[in-house]
């Protein structure tokens, strides 16, 4: 009988094909230990992979002895791995059976990468399913959070979800199968045996087929997830657009339901929380320039777009350019010529274009970001004026001033770059050499 459920729900959810290499993750338990038997009867082409946390000791120790011996015994592929799973733990900032879990499947995957095996089988039950349901609820999840486990995600399949663990303890005695018992299981140190041991047999007693209940709530959710995010990539292709390296998020945001909600799916990729997006979303119609942080990512509200940009790198805040290099290339594209007869030149009236005295500025000249107390003398004014006053009469957003370049010559500013010259480096009837600057912008 359970041959036949462990058949049919692998055809029933198309978790592979027949001829397909299959790479068993086997503990030693009665989970693993069930699902490799399981898999031998139908005849599938499997290996064992078996991982040593070295959590218990000796106890690891022997669980690593049993599994490979079930793999001689049975005469498929073994693979093993050690981890030192507490290091692990403490270097990356995760509780131990977080670090035991990244260690795992990280291995699993090169595993099966390199030796040629089509999936890694789990051997998760329906007790699981419930389980990690429940722990995401308590700890606070979205909606993704309550889909549960799947029977199949990227490369890895769980052929166990339809049975229960009774009846793969009953499967287990009725074949004689021997299986290594986790004395970690019996205690109520980790959450996940408190819902086991404590919360789940309430529910049994309130609904005896919780967990068959439980199985079939996770399948809903997951379809309505499906639909959900059909609907979030459907808003992305409306409302969001790539402009160069920065990601423009309409406002119209506002007008779609639970708005708050899509705005986080927006931003998560960006690093921004689901806390930090309802902040963003009450504060959406107020007064443009304001920015929010994520670890980064900048998220700078405008008129009438949310634009999100990488963290600008603190490196190389300079860039000092030597005489006449001819194409620039970074931080941004320049193309700078010497012109050593200025009779005859005819001065580009582009902003693009910068045309100065080559004999008023002293090399190597420099591109950085702009400070504040920054000053110069826009070309046409008898006067200086401070930078900042200049972005405020040019109505430069947030975002355009933290992007804008200037070329200094020492401390003096010779051109807001892509915009303004500096009066002081002008052509004039006393020019002899000239030096042309053409800012070559990225097409977007």
């Amino acid at each position: 009988m359970m041959q036949e459920r462990f058949i049919d729900y692998i055809r029933t959810h198309h978790l592979f094909e027949p001829d397909d290499k299959i790479l068993l993750g086997v503990s030693g338990g009665v989970d693993s230990v069930v699902m490799m038997h399981l898999f031998l009867q139908a005849g599938y082409q499997v290996a064992i992979a078996h991982c040593n946390y070295q959590l218990r000791g000796e106890e690891s120790d022997q669980d690593h002895v049993f599994v490979r011996d079930l793999a001689r015994d049975n005469a498929v592929p073994f693979y093993e791995k050690r981890f030192n799973t507490r290091d692990h733990a403490h270097e990356h900032g995760l509780s131990v059976q977080m670090a035991a879990r990244s260690l795992r499947y990280e291995w699993f995957e090169q595993v099966r990468s390199r030796e040629g095996y089509d999936w890694v089988a789990i051997g998760h039950n329906k007790d699981d399913l419930s389980e990690t349901f429940l722990i995401n609820l308590s700890r606070g999840t979205g909606l993704k959070g309550l889909t549960g486990i799947k029977a199949r995600r990227e490369k890895v399949v769980r052929p166990l979800l339809f049975a229960d663990r009774n009846e793969i303890l009953n499967y287990c005695r009725e074949q004689g199968l021997h299986y290594r018992e986790d004395s970690s299981n019996q205690t109520t140190h980790y959450n996940r045996n408190k819902i086991r041991h404590q919360i789940i047999p309430v529910f049994q007693q309130i609904n005896p087929r919780f967990l068959e209940t439980m199985r079939e709530n996770v399948e809903r959710l997951q379809d309505a997830y499906d639909i959900y995010r059909l609907f979030v990539e459907e808003k992305k292709q409306e409302l969001m657009h790539q402009k160069g390296s920065d990601v423009y998020i309409s406002k119209q945001v506002k007008a779609a339901g639970a708005y708050p909600t899509l705005l986080f799916e927006m931003l998560r990729e960006y690093g921004f929380t689901g806390q930090m997006a309802k902040r963003i979303a009450a504060e959406m119609e107020g007064i443009p320039g304001k920015a929010y942080y994520s670890d980064t990512h900048k998220l700078i509200r405008d008129r009438n777009w949310l634009i999100v940009t990488s963290l600008s790198s603190p490196e190389q805040e300079r860039y000092y350019l030597e005489d006449v290099p001819g194409k620039v290339n970074a931080p941004l594209s320049l193309q700078m010529r010497r012109i050593e007869q200025a009779g005859n030149y005819q001065i580009p009236h582009h902003p693009d274009i910068a045309s100065v005295d080559y004999d008023k500025v002293v090399f190597p000249l420099i591109l950085r970001r702009w400070k504040e107390g920054d000053y110069f003398r826009p070309l046409g004014l008898d006067h200086f004026k401070k930078l900042s006053d200049f972005f405020v009469d040019r109505k430069y957003s947030r975002l355009d001033k933290e992007r804008v370049w200037l070329l200094t010559s020492g401390e003096k500013i010779v051109w807001v770059v892509g915009d303004r010259l500096d009066d002081r480096f002008k052509i004039d009837a006393q020019t002899q050499r000239i030096l042309e600057i053409s800012y070559l912008r990225e097409e977007n």
